[in-house]
């Protein structure tokens, strides 16, 4: 953590999770080197649920 935010190396070198983040008013979905912005919360969700599911991989989530 810097500064009060989350730091997430991206890309990531390996892919051990789908992250869920918060970043200001929009949701990040990371996914190994790829990356989708989202305007809400159900939505990112939905999206990083597929993505793990898929991947099968977890979900993490650091949003504050």
């Amino acid at each position: 953590m810097r500064n009060g935010k989350l730091l997430v190396r991206f890309p990531a070198r390996a892919t051990s999770c789908v992250w869920l983040l918060r970043e200001d008013a929009a949701w990040l979905v990371l996914a190994g080197s790829h990356g989708w912005l989202h305007g809400d919360y159900h939505t990112a969700h939905a999206d990083a649920e597929w993505l793990a599911e898929n991947l099968g991989l977890p979900i993490r989530g650091a949003a504050t």
